[in-house]
């Protein structure tokens, strides 16, 4: 299992927006997310800026996946007018976040 961090960012004005669609995340999205091997992710917000930490058996699978999954396509389209700065589905991991301390 391994726990990955992310650091995205919302555009002003689109916080409770995002906040309201996360508190109804489509369960076909929840579906896929654990079809991929995701069992755990967190979104925590600070004002704008939005940290991600995810737990999979391989975060670059899961990803690589569900970039080619027609429903997390809807779900990532439904999001994009709000980001300033999106979740990487490229494999790039632009938006990885390095572990600096662990307990």
């Amino acid at each position: 299992m391994m726990t990955v961090g992310l650091h995205t960012r919302l555009k002003h004005g689109a916080e409770e927006r995002y906040d309201a669609a996360h508190a109804a995340v489509w369960p076909e999205i929840l579906a896929g997310m654990r079809r991929v091997g995701i069992t755990r992710w967190q979104i925590f917000r600070d004002g704008l800026d939005l940290f991600h930490v995810i737990e999979c058996v391989d975060y670059e699978r899961a990803i690589a996946e569900l970039a080619r999954d027609p429903v997390n396509q809807r779900w990532q389209a439904e999001m994009a007018p709000m980001m300033a700065v999106a979740h990487d589905y490229s494999g790039g991991s632009r938006d990885r976040l390095p572990i600096i301390f662990e307990l």
